[in-house]
């Protein structure tokens, strides 16, 4: 178990297990197992007894009923909060509920949800997405036009504003947005039932075999601004950083900066044992030594510290 927290350690925006300030971001670049079990996550309500949100070291997949995951945040009561993932729905078969359903969101409690992302089946290979300010029937979502196809990846964005009213709370939603976007949201969901008060956590939700399709998730972030949700901040925290070829089949990997000075270079494997630590003043790492498979490379440099995730061919 210390292995796995190490790794998660290194991945997650902070060392605290508990409640993560904004911004948070995963890459879900954890050890190979069960979402709510992997720190800083947690099961949202009762677990399952077999149905779990799973990791494979670089993504969460998951379908149908089972477990939900969340991550618990600073809680927020004023302003916009952002959610952003990537998504790929990998197949709609036997999604079938006329109303679709809501595979993520915010939540207040284990049960008052709000800011939700939804997907409707339209036929095995294509569906549509919505989102609903006030999660409570799916009478409320709004669908975005146009139809999204299974098995392409799509980045996701929805917003959450707290109004000055009980009920005046809404959600906006983007779509592969692009930093120019902030003003000109696919769409905008209102409502008339009752405002969260808070947002206390961000979650991943299997509701049903015939509401929740076969997805995969990863890259997620949650911040307080529109820049700041769709930039890689967290994960460019050295100017200039660049890892290359990923995947690496030849056995070299090449690592370069803007400052190109030295570096401390550590290179995990998914149950976050370290497998190479070394200190380099070229660009090269000899990784030979490394088998097959996913791995976490950690870069230090003049006090300055990001992770990649590396693929060993």
């Amino acid at each position: 178990m210390k292995k796995i927290y190490l790794l998660s350690a290194i991945l997650a925006t902070t060392l605290s297990f508990g409640q993560q300030s904004l911004p948070f971001t995963d890459t879900f670049s954890h050890a190979a197992g069960n979402l709510h079990e992997t720190s800083p996550w947690s099961a949202l309500g009762t677990p399952n007894a077999s149905d779990h949100i799973l990791l494979d070291g670089s993504k969460v997949t998951f379908d149908g009923l089972g477990t939900d995951a969340q991550v618990i945040i600073a809680s927020q009561t004023t302003g916009t909060i952002y959610y952003k993932f990537t998504i790929n729905v990998l197949s709609m078969a036997g999604v079938t509920d006329v109303n679709g359903g809501y595979l993520a969101g915010f939540s207040q409690n284990t049960t008052t949800f709000g800011g939700t992302l939804w997907t409707k089946r339209i036929d095995d290979s294509s569906f549509n997405l919505g989102i609903e300010t006030r999660t409570a029937t799916a009478a409320g979502t709004t669908w975005a036009p146009g139809t999204y196809t299974t098995g392409t990846n799509y980045t996701v964005v929805v917003a959450y504003t707290f109004g000055a009213g009980a009920s005046d709370d809404t959600t906006k939603l983007w779509v592969n947005p692009t930093a120019g976007d902030e003003a000109t949201p696919l769409i905008t969901d209102t409502h008339t039932g009752t405002d969260l008060s808070s947002i206390v956590s961000f979650f991943l939700r299997q509701d049903s075999v015939t509401e929740t399709p076969s997805v995969e998730v990863d890259n997620l972030k949650v911040s307080t601004t529109f820049a700041d949700v769709l930039s890689n901040s967290r994960f460019d925290a050295i100017a200039g950083l660049k890892i290359y070829p990923n995947p690496v089949v030849d056995g070299k990997l090449f690592i370069s900066t803007d400052l190109n000075t030295a570096k401390t270079v550590s290179i995990y494997d998914i149950l976050g044992k370290q497998v190479l630590n070394t200190r380099i003043s070229n660009e090269v790492i000899n990784v030979t030594s490394l088998k097959t498979g996913v791995y976490v490379v950690k870069i230090t440099e003049e006090g300055k510290t990001a992770t990649r995730k590396l693929v060993i061919k």
